[in-house]
């Protein structure tokens, strides 16, 4: 079995060296990665001028994501933030087990869900 190296970094909660950690990290890279990377660590620094905790995760084989934590909601997990190959799209993943045994757990779930799509969805097309 094949063991697959990933390395994490967890960047400084100032965005001015969360960027520099990121060009660091970015300098190891072939420029072609590099350049498609620009987007996603543009994303990665303005999460954590957010005051989110922002992890960079590289993979052995050159792809790159970033995982985003609430720090005051570390219980909800993380959200992943993996690019296309061009750099130029991302795809957004969370997941959450809910407890949906009662009346409370199936409306807690519904809550959830509708304010995610309702935060998400364009204000024009309401």
């Amino acid at each position: 079995m094949t063991t697959r190296k990933i390395t994490k970094t967890l960047l400084k909660p100032d965005p001015g060296q969360a960027r520099a950690q990121l060009e660091d990290l970015a300098s190891r890279l072939a420029p072609q990665d590099s350049a498609a990377g620009q987007q996603l660590r543009a994303v990665a620094v303005e999460l954590v001028r957010r005051g989110l905790q922002v992890t960079a995760v590289d993979y052995q084989d050159a792809s790159h994501e970033l995982e985003v934590i609430l720090p005051q909601a570390r219980y909800l997990g993380p959200v992943t933030i993996d690019r296309d190959a061009s750099g130029t799209g991302c795809q957004l993943a969370w997941e959450h087990w809910a407890d949906i045994a009662d009346e409370a757990g199936i409306g807690r779930a519904t809550d959830i869900v509708t304010a995610l799509l309702h935060g998400i969805a364009p204000a024009s097309k309401t």
